[in-house]
C-alpha cells in the first residue's frame, strides 16, 4: 500500500524524535562537575551580587544589612542551531532512514552541548573576563580590605605557559565555576510538506535549537594552570585553594574537591591522585584525595 505524504511526514517525525531521544541517551554528561545550572527567563542575566553576597556573622547590634549590586557582569543569552534541508522528492520515495540517523547524531550532540560549551569556557579562563573586570584565571584579583590587597587562582605564569591546562575546583560553594544559563532547551523541530517553505522551495526542513548562555562565578573556587601537572604543582595549587578569602578578606572555606583535566593531562592526574602506593611502596598521601574528571573538551 502506498502512504500519502502526511504519513510518511508524520512517521519522518515520529521517528526522528525518537532516534533525537535515543542519542540524548548514550553519552553522559560531565558539566555538571563544573558548572551550576541557572534557569533563564530573558535574553540575559545580571549577576552583580558575586560580589557582594555577605557571609553570615554573629548579630551582636543592628542587622548588617547588605545592599545587593544591581549591575556589573551579565550573561547573554544566546541561540544556536543546527539544521537541514530534505528533498521532497526523498520524501516521496521513502528515503528516510537517513534522516533518522541524523536526528540521533543531534541527540548526542545536544546531550554533549552545555559540556563543550562549560569545558571550552573553562579553558578560555584565562582570557575571559569576569565579574571583577580580570581575567578568571589571573594572579591578581582585587579584594577589598583595607588596606587594597589582591590574591592570585593561578599556578605558574599564564601569560608564558603553553601546556594542556588543568584545573582544581571546590565544588562544595553556593556556585561551581562555570554558569550554565538554561534559557531554552534544545528540541528537535520539523517543517512539514504544507509549510509556505515547501512550496516555494521544494523542500521540507529539520532541526535542533536553542538559547543558553555561558558565563563564570567567583574566582576563588577554581585554580587554573598551564605549567606542568606535577605533585608540587598540585600541593601548591591545593594550598592556594584552600587560602581563598571573600573579597572582605574573611576566609572563603575553600576546599579542593575535583581535578579537572584533558586526555593530555590524565596519565599525570593518576599518577597524583589515583594510585595508593608509591614506586618505593610507600603510601600515596594524595590517593583518592579528590575526584579526576577527565574532559574530551580539554586538550
Amino acid at each position: 500500500m502506498a502512504f500519502t505524504q502526511a504519513q510518511i511526514i508524520e512517521a519522518l517525525t515520529v521517528g526522528s524524535n525518537a532516534a533525537f531521544t535515543q542519542g540524548l541517551g548514550t553519552v553522559t554528561p560531565q558539566w555538571d562537575k563544573i558548572a551550576t545550572k541557572v534557569p533563564s527567563s530573558g535574553s540575559a542575566e545580571f549577576y552583580g551580587w558575586l560580589k557582594d553576597l555577605p557571609g553570615i556573622e554573629e548579630w551582636v547590634s543592628d542587622r548588617m544589612l547588605v545592599e545587593l549590586g544591581s549591575n556589573g557582569y551579565q550573561i547573554i543569552n544566546k541561540t544556536y542551531e543546527a539544521s537541514i534541508k530534505i528533498k521532497r522528492t526523498d520524501l516521496d520515495d521513502d528515503l528516510l532512514g537517513k534522516y533518522s540517523v541524523l536526528a540521533s547524531a543531534w541527540g548526542r550532540e545536544s546531550a554533549l552541548f552545555p559540556d563543550k560549551n562549560c569545558y571550552g569556557l573553562l579553558a578560555l579562563g584565562f582570557s575571559t573576563l569576569c565579574f571583577d573586570g580580570q581575567n578568571f584565571f589571573d594572579t591578581d584579583h582585587p579584594l577589598e580590605t583595607t588596606p587594597a590587597t589582591t590574591y592570585s587562582n593561578v599556578i605558574g605564569d599564564p601569560s608564558t605557559d603553553t601546556g594542556a591546562p588543568w584545573f582544581l575546583i571546590d565544588d562544595t560553594q553556593l556556585l561551581k565555576p562555570v554558569i550554565y544559563q538554561d534559557r531554552k532547551a534544545l528540541m528537535l523541530e520539523f517543517v512539514g510538506a504544507t509549510s509556505e517553505y515547501a512550496w516555494f522551495n521544494n523542500m521540507v526542513a529539520q532541526g535542533v535549537d536553542g538559547r543558553a548562555g555561558f558565563g563564570f562565578s567567583f574566582p576563588q573556587i577554581a585554580i587554573g594552570s598551564k605549567t606542568a601537572l606535577t605533585e608540587a604543582n598540585f600541593e601548591l595549587a591545593k594550598q592556594r585553594l584552600a587560602g581563598m578569602k571573600k573579597t572582605n578578606g574573611t576566609p572563603l572555606g575553600t576546599m579542593a574537591t575535583t581535578l579537572v583535566v584533558g586526555p593530555t593531562n590524565e596519565a599525570a592526574a593518576r599518577l597524583i591522585v589515583g594510585r595508593e602506593l608509591l614506586e618505593n611502596g610507600s603510601s600515596n598521601i594524595y590517593y583518592n584525595n579528590v575526584e579526576i574528571v577527565v574532559s574530551r573538551y580539554l586538550p
